[in-house]
């Protein structure tokens, strides 16, 4: 059953900009996301996709139901064809990051130009389900005051924190709407057919997946020569002396929910590159560190990486905890009703944590007393199902709001 009430059967065609993010899961899934929102909205439907690893998208894509026969895959690139702009109904911005210095320092900059296109051409211009950080740098504010805020129809936030940073940029409010995260937008259909399973994995034991990352705090920059992104606080390839702190932090929390629970701690890879492509250390190799400084780290698991993200999503159903660094660790765990504990280190968790009401399972990963960490955690397991009856009561509250939020931003189109 589509969403809106008055199908419009013409075929459109919805232009989706910075699909896909670099080897990140979380990206991944936003794109998968929003593509099933406007599949489940129109009779007929055509994509046009620009990512920076065409490939990858190919290969998420070909499982998926519908016809991707008809799918425009390129690069993404500022130069791209404005030809291809002027076959779309609708551009969308669906880059995780696309309003923040905080991984990429000239984001916001990038994105304005690539809506300038779109805009002379009179398309519907919107940056979909995006967390929109505070912008500091005075080209990125430049790019907010004088190039998004006329290019750009809508905003779809996925939290009031986000719509109050562009409200402190002079946004409209008609332009700003409050959503979701997208991925918790997915419907059990749409995942149906993408179970994982791993035979290391046990059926009996208390399981506890662990979202961890190589954690920056420090923006990438741009390697002119070589065109490449680089690290400014560690040579690439070695960690800082705060993720260190992080993993012997995770290590502490594995080893007490093994001695107290005989928990099996699984460790959950969102990003991966190949070597070639690497500026922080994928997620499997910060899971190695963890596991190598446990006491008794037998039977810790790490995935494969590159799963399929509705893979990843449908395995965060088996868990019974979670501790993440990653905004969508804590994400596909609370679409699964599934306790979670977020590291308190970068705006997006702190943002996802107040926008769901859950900031008392915040935790400091820099804090080395544990017994008051441990108490919570032990509280939480024993609150278990409550809490996850609570989140998936509330899940149905976030949906509406995207659902609302696209009916306003689509009108008309």
């Amino acid at each position: 059953m589509k969403t809106q009430s008055n199908i419009n059967l013409k075929r459109k065609t919805i232009y989706l900009c910075g699909a896909g993010g670099k080897g990140n899961i979380g990206a991944e899934a936003i794109m998968l996301s929003i593509i099933k929102m406007f599949q489940d909205r129109y009779e007929d439907v055509h994509f046009i996709i620009n990512s920076w690893y065409p490939d990858r998208i190919r290969e998420l894509l070909a499982p998926l139901d519908g016809d991707f026969t008809i799918f425009s895959l390129k690069r993404e690139s500022i130069l791209a064809n404005p030809v291809s702009i002027a076959k779309a109904d609708v551009f969308v911005i669906c880059g995780d990051v696309s309003i923040s210095e905080t991984v990429v320092s000239f984001l916001p900059m990038y994105y304005a130009i690539r809506t300038v296109a779109p805009r002379i051409l009179g398309k519907r211009v919107i940056f979909l389900g995006i967390e929109a950080e505070k912008i500091n740098r005075w080209m990125n504010i430049f790019a907010l005051k004088y190039l998004i805020r006329w290019t750009t129809d809508y905003h779809v936030l996925r939290n009031e924190r986000s719509l109050d940073n562009l409200r402190h940029v002079s946004f409209g409010e008609k332009s700003l709407l409050l959503g979701c995260e997208p991925s918790l937008t997915l419907s059990p259909k749409h995942l149906k057919g993408f179970e994982y399973h791993d035979d290391r994995i046990s059926d009996s034991k208390l399981l506890v997946g662990f979202g961890i990352r190589d954690f920056f705090s420090t923006s990438l920059k741009v390697d002119i020569i070589k065109m490449k992104l680089r690290r400014r606080d560690v040579p690439t390839g070695l960690i800082t002396k705060k993720m260190r702190q992080i993993i012997r932090f995770t290590a502490s929390i594995a080893d007490h929910l093994i001695e107290k629970y005989d928990a099996q701690p699984v460790f959950i890879p969102h990003h991966f590159l190949p070597k070639r492509d690497r500026v922080i250390l994928p997620d499997c190799d910060i899971a190695e560190m963890i596991i190598n400084e446990m006491k008794k780290p037998n039977g810790a698991v790490i995935l494969k990486n590159n799963l399929h993200p509705f893979q990843i999503i449908n395995f965060y159903k088996r868990l019974d905890l979670v501790f993440s660094m990653r905004h969508h660790s804590n994400s596909f765990a609370y679409y699964n009703a599934v306790p979670t504990f977020g590291y308190g280190i970068s705006e997006k968790i702190f943002n996802f944590f107040d926008e769901t009401g859950q900031n008392n399972k915040l935790i400091d990963p820099y804090k080395p007393e544990m017994s008051e960490i441990k108490s919570r955690i032990d509280e939480v397991l024993r609150s278990k199902v409550k809490i996850s009856k609570k989140l998936k009561a509330e899940i149905v509250k976030f949906r509406q709001q995207m659902n609302q939020a696209l009916d306003t931003a689509l009108k008309g189109v």
